[in-house]
């Protein structure tokens, strides 16, 4: 398509040494004009206002992925369930259509009559004169293969535990700067399939630590910056784990402690058989709860610890009742 322009003649400033060239004198001075442009400085560089302001464009999936890998707690993904299983069922289906395939050429074999010199017993017999038998056993030893090492991947995959609240609520704090488009950021949605990489056995007290927001702002469970892998950022405070888990263990330890010398103190104080056996089962019970809240041992492990403190009760008050 053409378009029709008119031409407008225009007049070049002719050079400096034309006769009649305005030449500004030396001591002049040269206004300059200033270019305001939004964000950016006189040399070029971007200012944080711009960048937070546009993370979209300064950040993006570059600096989303360099806060993710930087501490367990933020790795948080799909775990596709249903669309596994899908596959699965299907790489399946596929088998079984070879299975019964394979099925038929056998029996057809096993009824051939004798002079048509049929057999099932050589592969090697198959690669010559059964080629239809030979190409479904090599597509079925691919198939096998490809749905064997399927389900043990998604198999591990199902064993990682799913994502807790407060790890979900990390990573959308992280993406309410509108660093990542929406469409692409909207798997947070699905919190019945996300996943996290970060398997640490904890036991519901350290879980209970964890979830508490204050902890983490803390001093004391601010964990050392670590050059090359945290993110040096105001919007993010990584705490210490493994002072998360010595804070718990020393809880436990504490509980035990004042579980074990209480009860003792007052058995000595009482003379009576029948308040003494109250004192030893609530304390007993107490200590049930607590072996369950804050340990991860199995409920025959709790049963056997508790067990053991029950006998130490027990053979406490027999000793005092002889004194």
């Amino acid at each position: 398509m053409s378009q029709n322009a008119s031409f407008i003649p225009l007049t070049l400033p002719g050079p400096a040494t034309s006769p009649g060239a305005h030449i500004p004198s030396p001591t002049a001075p040269i206004q300059l004009q200033s270019v305001n442009s939004t964000g950016t400085s006189t040399n070029g560089s971007v200012d944080e206002q711009a960048k937070r302001d546009q993370a979209w464009k300064y950040e993006g999936y570059q600096a989303f992925s360099r806060w993710m890998a930087s501490e367990d707690d933020f790795f948080v993904f799909r775990r596709f369930e249903a669309l596994n299983a899908g596959v699965i069922l299907w790489m399946q289906d596929r088998i079984t259509q070879v299975e019964k395939r394979l099925e038929e050429i056998h029996q057809r074999v096993a009824d051939a009559p004798p002079e048509h010199k049929q057999k099932n017993c050589s592969f090697r017999w198959d690669a010559q004169y059964l080629r239809d038998r030979h190409e479904l056993m090599r597509e079925l030893s691919g198939l096998l293969h490809h749905y064997n090492q399927y389900i043990d991947t998604f198999s591990r995959i199902r064993a990682k535990p799913r994502a807790e609240e407060r790890q979900i609520a990390n990573v959308r704090n992280w993406l309410a700067r509108d660093a990542i488009d929406p469409d692409e950021s909207a798997f947070l949605h699905q919190t019945g399939d996300l996943i996290t990489i970060n398997s640490r056995n904890r036991p519901l007290l350290g879980r209970w630590l964890e979830a508490c927001p204050s902890l983490h702002l803390s001093r004391f469970f601010r964990a050392k910056h670590v050059r090359g892998l945290h993110v040096a950022s105001s919007s993010t405070r990584y705490s210490d784990n493994q002072k998360f888990e010595t804070t718990t263990n020393m809880c436990i330890i504490l509980a035990g402690a004042c579980l074990l010398l209480a009860p003792l103190w007052w058995l000595a104080y009482v003379s009576e058989s029948g308040v003494k056996l109250n004192i030893i089962t609530g304390f007993v019970c107490f200590f049930m709860t607590i072996m369950t809240l804050g340990t991860v041992n199995n409920p025959f492990g709790v049963v056997a610890s508790t067990a053991a403190y029950a006998a130490v009760l027990i053979v406490f008050m027999q000793i005092e009742g002889k004194a």
